[in-house]
């Protein structure tokens, strides 16, 4: 799950409650409860928050196009899974300039789908389609296709077993941060074949064993003076039985073999450590 899904998924949990019981609840110790408990080690840098805060304080201008877009189910009546999924939709539709249109859409069908019913998907997506048409025609917001292109990369949390001790292989990325050799997928290759490739090319080794998909992760990748690209990276679990690491990627300072306490110490990307617990349950060491 990436980060911001996450985020949302927690949003609206919140929501959820806040909204069953009244609206009397503070919605920030909600949702602190909901991530202290479901996701202890998640730091999304305030974009649950802030989202949070957006329903929230809009909530009558959103219920008021909720009324205006679904006019044949009265507000009430409307489950309060999909009210709230709507909520957020139509909120980051309407008032969050840095979520592209498409990205705002989807995730709120994905919400619907997982936590709704079984026709919530195709009423938020009506709903949903309806209010972006009408804000295309008012130029509130640009066409799906005039958005910057996604970017696909792949990458592996790669291990070695030795003397019952698992070692993992960082690289020290341009940042000056920890985190798992990835890379661009190329034409003609799938997300399997790109990983292992992105791994030989970055870290030297060759000999790689597939055990599984971990996840993915969506990033911005942001240059000086460009629009900000977006990006999912697609992570698999890779073993191998070579010690020896080499750098060939100028991008890459440095690459080293490291246990898991080190790992989780050192790794400099909240949603890479969200990827390394998913390596760490798959192996059983969590």
């Amino acid at each position: 799950m990436s980060n911001r899904h996450l985020a949302r998924t927690l949003v609206l949990q919140a929501l959820f409650q806040w909204d069953f019981n009244g609206q009397q609840e503070n919605i920030y110790q909600v949702l602190e409860h909901n991530q202290k408990e479901f996701a202890p080690d998640f730091d999304d840098q305030g974009f649950s928050k802030n989202l949070a805060t957006g329903v929230t304080q809009k909530i009558k201008e959103l219920d008021g196009f909720i009324t205006r877009y679904a006019p044949e189910w009265p507000l009430e009546q409307i489950t309060t899974t999909d009210r709230n999924v709507l909520r957020i939709g139509i909120y980051e539709l309407k008032y969050a300039s840095d979520i592209p249109p498409k990205v705002a859409i989807n995730e709120a069908i994905e919400l619907a789908k997982k936590y709704g019913g079984e026709s919530s998907g195709k009423f938020i997506n009506g709903v949903l389609g309806s209010v972006f048409k009408d804000m295309q025609a008012a130029g509130e917001k640009k066409e799906f296709e005039n958005e910057m292109a996604r970017e696909f990369s792949a990458g592996g949390v790669v291990f070695r077993k030795e003397n019952q001790q698992y070692w993992f292989a960082l690289v020290l990325d341009a940042y000056g941060k920890w985190t798992f050799p990835k890379g661009h997928i190329e034409q003609n290759e799938n997300q399997e074949e790109a990983a292992k490739r992105e791994i030989t090319e970055e870290i030297g080794v060759k000999h790689l064993t597939n055990h599984g998909f971990l996840g993915n992760i969506d990033i911005k990748i942001n240059a000086p003076n460009k629009r900000p690209v977006p990006k999912t990276v697609y992570y698999y679990l890779i073993e191998t039985t070579e010690k020896d690491l080499a750098v060939t990627e100028p991008e890459i300072k440095e690459a080293k073999w490291v246990t898991d306490e080190e790992a989780l110490k050192i790794i400099g990307y909240e949603n890479a450590k969200e990827i390394f617990n998913a390596a760490l349950k798959k192996l059983g060491i969590s």
